[in-house]
């Protein structure tokens, strides 16, 4: 077979079994089968085969069924028949016969390479997944260059969560076949699966390529896609009033000629604003590749290419004299999360304070704390956070079985925002530290204010930039910030009074924070 018929092959949906349209030899076939008691009107064997063979490769299934079956009925043994006949069958939906009729096709031939891969695939539709495997596996080993069967057997490694072998067949396919749609589409998934994000949106780019079409690939590049760059990244650059403070904050820290880190490179919006402030160099890393790539096209197109460099690394792999040619004056950091810590925030700055930042350098920004306070209810929010009686129907029940924690993006655009107690300061954070707080748990006593219904916690950020410049994304002040408001629900809206104190356990983790009612 010549390779461009093979890929041809190849290009095929995945488990499509083939069919052999090869004739017989007519004396063959007479000494097998009778057909009709009319000799001068006899067809031979061969026609019934290759009339069997036609309707098959036309789709007309019923009919090849027919003359698949008269052949059997009359004795007819050839593996070719029962290989094809066993097609028939499985897209019958009838599994157990067309697994009986390819191992009799096996028996008559053991070396039959199609006829194992065909087995292969009844079997996995059956569920059996290791008879499946070594079905694959004979027919590679009868054939190395077995291209559908390399991809088969990538998707029962895959079925078996055997990941990393997966990953190898689907590698092994696409060297026989370099143009093999499938093959890449099936690696991407994998790799996803395996968190190799970036060779996975590379094999899925390269399905699309091939194939334009091939809406599969493209939903999943878009999953991707979203994975290593989230969307929240667009209203965060859209933040004016957290681009200005910062703004601010940086002309004022900067002095003439100082040498910059920033930590999360993001658009490269505040390195250049660092230029501008008056540093002559900045370093910016960036963990990311996509958005690290992104940076470097902004700030070339917007004229700062000769004095910001992108690293495409975490600040922790950073290196003096390998990354930096010395410590900087300043760092600038915006790796913060929400609710402050999730983005890495207390490892990456301790590490930048331990290695990294020169004696008396400074910090933007220099502090921060997380704020909460109960949340008072309105009809807007109270809609998207409870379900109770709809249409007539009680609905209540579903408030218990959904996540405790939820974010409300761009609240104060919704409805005015306003609490039922006063606000507390659970965890606060000073930036300037070489500690890590890996644990710290606390009760709060929270008294309402006033009476009315409580829908939960919610919790918000201020930064201490630098000296007394400072930036908080308050809900109640109607703050549009690019961080949104986490919010700790109750199963249910509560009614208190004023002067109520409700009690609330709130646990800060390396990474990560809760609250919960007590």
């Amino acid at each position: 077979m010549e390779a461009s018929d093979k890929r041809k092959q190849e290009k095929k949906k995945v488990n499509k079994i083939k069919i052999f349209p090869v004739p017989f030899a007519i004396e063959e076939i007479e000494k097998s089968i009778s057909f009709s008691n009319n000799e001068e009107h006899k067809p031979s064997k061969e026609q019934i085969l290759n009339q069997a063979f036609k309707f098959h490769s036309q789709g007309n299934i019923q009919e090849a069924a027919k003359y698949y079956q008269l052949l059997i009925n009359q004795g007819f043994e050839d593996q070719r028949v029962f290989c094809n006949f066993g097609v028939i069958l499985k897209n019958l939906g009838k599994l157990q016969e067309a697994e009986f009729y390819n191992r009799k096709a096996i028996k008559l031939n053991p070396n039959f390479v199609e006829a194992h891969s065909n087995l292969g695939s009844i079997l996995k539709d059956l569920g059996k997944l290791k008879e499946a495997e070594r079905s694959y596996r004979k027919a590679i080993e009868l054939n190395p260059d077995f291209t559908m069967a390399h991809l088969n057997l990538g998707n029962i490694f895959k079925d078996l969560g055997n990941l990393k072998e997966a990953e190898r067949s689907y590698r092994k396919a696409i060297e026989l076949n370099p143009d093999f749609v499938e093959a890449y589409s099936n690696l991407g998934s994998t790799l996803k699966d395996l968190g190799n994000l970036k060779e996975a949106e590379r094999s899925y780019r390269k399905a699309i390529e091939l194939n334009p079409n091939f809406v599969k690939a493209k939903i999943n590049l878009d999953f991707i896609t979203k994975q290593q760059v989230p969307l929240w990244h667009i209203p965060m650059m859209n933040d004016d009033k957290r681009n200005n403070a910062y703004l601010t904050a940086i002309k004022s820290a900067i002095k003439n000629n100082e040498y910059v880190l920033e930590i999360g490179t993001g658009s490269g919006l505040l390195s250049m604003m660092a230029i501008d402030a008056g540093a002559k160099k900045v370093i910016t890393c960036e963990v990311s590749e996509p958005i690290a790539e992104a940076a470097k096209k902004i700030i070339k197109k917007n004229g700062y290419s000769n004095r910001i460099e992108v690293i495409n690394k975490k600040s922790t792999e950073l290196n003096i004299n390998a990354d930096l040619e010395k410590k900087p004056d300043l760092i600038i950091s915006e790796i913060l999360s929400s609710e402050f810590v999730g983005e890495g925030v207390q490892r990456s700055l301790s590490d930048a304070n331990q290695r990294l930042i020169k004696e008396n350098g400074r910090m933007i920004p220099e502090a921060g704390e997380i704020k909460v306070a109960l949340l008072e209810s309105s009809p807007e929010i109270e809609k998207e956070m409870f379900v109770e009686r709809v249409n007539g129907y009680d609905l209540s029940e579903f408030n218990n079985i959904i996540g405790k924690r939820l974010n409300v993006q761009y609240l104060g655009r919704k409805t005015t925002t306003s609490f039922l107690s006063e606000t507390k300061v659970p965890f606060s954070f000073d930036l300037y530290s070489k500690e890590i707080i890996k644990r710290k748990e606390i009760i709060l006593e929270i008294k309402a204010c006033k009476s009315g219904i409580c829908l939960g916690l919610i919790s918000w950020l201020k930064l201490k930039l630098y000296e007394n410049i400072e930036f908080e994304n308050n809900p109640s002040e109607n703050c549009t910030s690019g961080w949104v408001n986490p919010i700790y629900k109750l199963n249910q809206p509560l009614k208190i009074i004023k002067g109520q104190l409700i009690k609330v356990k709130a646990t800060l983790l390396d990474d990560s924070v809760w609250y919960e009612f007590i």
